[in-house]
């Protein structure tokens, strides 16, 4: 269960059931907890507050810089937060007033600044720019409700930092995809080259938007693929030619451009990469393509872009699977990697043995203590990496949880490139044992002999400090088998003991230090060079989500990126799946015919909307059917907006408070802004009128 906890500035239990109906949607098991009000600082600052306890799900500071009275103060107590919780944070910086002055401009500017210098954060941050952005609202303030019960926003605008929020965490907890393939006709130009020549295809500003989004997630790590059943003369004219392409030849990984299938070519592009279908995202105008490739690949997310450019650059923007968590620099640098791991694949099928293989990569390893500024990679890796991964315990080795936890990172080069951060190891000193409860390294420099190094060093530790042996953490699982038949190797198959006192299912294997300090990795001198798969990345992809998606991604992402991207339609669809049950005598909601008046039809129809319970008839209570403080804001609120009264607080927290007796307050208080002349008016053009017509705006009133 992924807990979300939340700390505001404002009343922001409004959230709840948006961020409900995005669990919903999601597929992802989800309890919502807020702090009382007004409790940020003490939340971010007390080492015992759920935000600092909580070690699974997410954490989330929304404020508005109109209420952070110490901006220093308030990064300083975030920085902390940062630091030294188990779980991510992320911080909402929500709409100021339309009263504030430019001092809160400055306040916003300082937090910004406060946050991005200085140590690189976990936190993410959601500021009020990028909201308007993404979900613009035309009324995002309800002054009245803010004045109220500090409940600042509309519906629609919670409706639309729910969202956002509910896109940030879902960022966070699911598997991003590493290979985006897009088609060409009609999805990065208008036209089909084949029919209109290189010439004749055109590039409008919403096409030059799509590869300009396309370019940027590839600048971010993601590998770009072109997949395209044309003649490659053609469409590498308009690459190399067209006037308006943001995209070219060298953002591309890979290409297939021929008239096989397209399921064929993601598979040929898999084996090429060396990556799992299920990483792959695949965009393609023509439903008939996408059918066959989610007929042939289900693993692989097979999307349909609308055909109307405006509409696919807007589907683009609103596809979640898009979205990173954050971009490390071993992210930035993925591309280029695998343009270095083909010049290896051609080096090595030169026929050479595998020892000479091995030697001609001129392999450096290095193992040093991590930096703090190496956190997010080793997060990173901790979190992602299933297949060598002795103890595959999905944590943080360098979280503040873990103070007596030793961490060491390891980054290899060879004489083609820089592989980056691929190892971690986390060790206690634990009597005469050196104990090692993580030990990862990246699938990408498997089987060149770093695995042996990083043990090696290992032994080399526990015989500098007088220690006797070296004790590899292990939990068995279903993906780590290349970690596991590596521990078989060097332990000889030495029995597992538990670490005393642990219930887990953790098991220790010892090995003397000084047989760990002599491990070499030692290639037969008569073998072949292993495949591709077996020194690059597997097959399959080395990452796991933290939580399961549905069972039919492709259909929850494009009904995301078509019906559910304006904070509109999330409201919509929030109310109609929150379509109120039978009420105080079961059945449907009585009608004005059935002896209720226009005016308490309409309150049944508010509280039946906030209540999730349909009222039945004027004598029901509010506070019977289950309203609380927030729901009575929010009605007085709509009270407001629908009938331009404003209610007596008196009234509403007495017995009296059922829908006849607010219907009646209203009539009156309308009754009572109506001057003489004009109610004088309005009686004499009613005597104008016959009984028909009298009940016919009546039914139109009603309805």
């Amino acid at each position: 269960m992924l807990t979300v906890r939340v700390a505001a500035s404002f009343t922001a239990e409004p959230l709840a059931e948006v961020l409900r109906f995005w669990a919903g949607e999601l597929a992802l098991p989800m309890a919502i907890e807020f702090a009382p009000y007004g409790q940020v600082f003490q939340q971010l600052l007390d080492p015992g507050s759920p935000l600092r306890t909580g070690r699974d799900g997410v954490n989330v500071v929304a404020v508005r810089p109109t209420d952070i009275a110490d901006p220093d103060g308030f990064v300083a107590a975030l920085r902390t937060a940062d630091q030294r919780a188990a779980a991510p944070l992320v911080l909402a910086l929500c709409p100021d007033p339309p009263t504030a002055g430019r001092s809160t401009t400055d306040t916003e500017r300082v937090v910004r600044d406060g946050l991005t210098g200085g140590t690189r954060l976990r936190l993410r941050l959601i500021g009020p720019a990028e909201l308007a952005d993404r979900y613009p609202v035309a009324e995002p303030h309800d002054a009245y409700a803010d004045r109220l019960g500090r409940v600042p926003y509309t519906p629609e605008f919670f409706a639309a930092l729910g969202t956002a929020l509910a896109r940030t965490v879902h960022a966070l907890v699911t598997t991003r995809p590493k290979v985006i393939v897009v088609d060409a006709d009609n999805t990065l130009w208008n036209g089909i080259v084949g029919e209109d020549g290189p010439g004749g295809v055109t590039v409008d500003r919403h096409r030059r938007a799509i590869q300009q989004l396309l370019v940027a997630q590839r600048d971010t790590g993601r590998l770009l693929c072109l997949c395209s059943r044309n003649q490659p003369a053609d469409v590498d004219a308009v690459l190399t030619g067209h006037p308006d392409l943001p995209l070219r030849p060298e953002h591309l990984t890979a290409s297939r451009v021929n008239w096989q299938p397209k399921s064929e070519n993601l598979r040929s592009l898999a084996a090429e990469l060396n990556l799992g279908l299920e990483s792959f995202v695949f965009l393609d105008d023509s439903p008939v393509e996408v059918a066959e490739v989610r007929a042939a690949c289900p693993e692989v997310l097979a999307l349909t872009l609308p055909s109307d450019s405006a509409a696919a650059a807007a589907f683009l923007r609103h596809c979640w699977p898009l979205d990173l968590d954050r971009v490390t620099d071993e992210d930035r640098e993925r591309a280029a990697r695998y343009e270095q791991e083909a010049r290896r694949h051609a080096w090595r099928e030169r026929g050479m043995l595998l020892a000479d293989f091995h030697a001609g990569l001129e392999l450096r390893v290095d193992i040093a203590p991590a930096r703090p500024d190496q956190r997010e990679r080793v997060a990173q890796l901790a979190q992602r990496t299933n297949q060598f991964n002795l103890a595959p315990v999905r944590r943080d080795p360098l979280e503040p949880a873990a103070p007596d936890l030793d961490c060491l990172v390891v980054t290899v080069e060879d004489r083609f490139g820089d592989y980056g951060l691929v190892g971690v190891v986390g060790y206690t000193v634990d009597a005469e044992l050196l104990r090692v409860d993580t030990f990862l390294l990246s699938c990408r420099a498997l089987g060149r002999g770093v695995e042996h190094r990083m043990l090696a060093h290992l032994g080399d530790l526990a015989l500098e400090r007088g220690l006797s042996t070296v004790a590899l953490a292990c939990l068995p699982t279903a993906r780590n088998g290349p970690a596991r038949t590596f521990l078989a190797e060097v332990t000889a198959g030495t029995p597992a003991e538990p670490q005393p006192g642990q219930a887990d299912p953790v098991r220790y294997h010892r090995l003397p230090a000084s047989v760990a300090a002599a491990v070499r990795h030692r290639p037969d001198a008569t073998s072949e060079p292993p495949g591709r798969d077996a020194i690059g990345e597997p097959p399959g992809s080395d990452v796991e989500p933290v939580l399961p998606g549905p069972a039919a991604p492709w259909a929850m992402v494009e009904r995301i990126a078509t019906t559910l991207a304006e904070p509109a339609a999330v409201r919509a669809a929030l109310l109609a799946a929150n379509a109120p049950s039978a009420g105080t005598a079961g059945g449907d909601p009585v009608s004005w015919a059935d002896g209720v008046d226009p005016v308490e039809a309409r309150v049944m129809a508010i509280w039946a909307e906030l209540l999730a319970v349909a009222p039945r008839t004027p004598s029901d209570n509010f506070f019977a059917l289950g309203g609380q403080s927030l729901q009575l804001v929010q009605f007085m609120a709509r009270v407001r907006e629908m009938f331009a009264v404003e209610l007596p607080v008196e009234l509403l927290f007495t017995p009296a408070f059922t829908v006849a007796e607010v219907s009646r307050e209203i009539r009156e208080r309308q009754l009572a802004g109506v001057d003489g002349a004009e109610l004088t008016g309005l009686i004499a053009e009613l005597e104008r009128l016959s009984d028909a017509e009298i009940e016919s705006l009546l039914a139109e009133e009603g309805a």
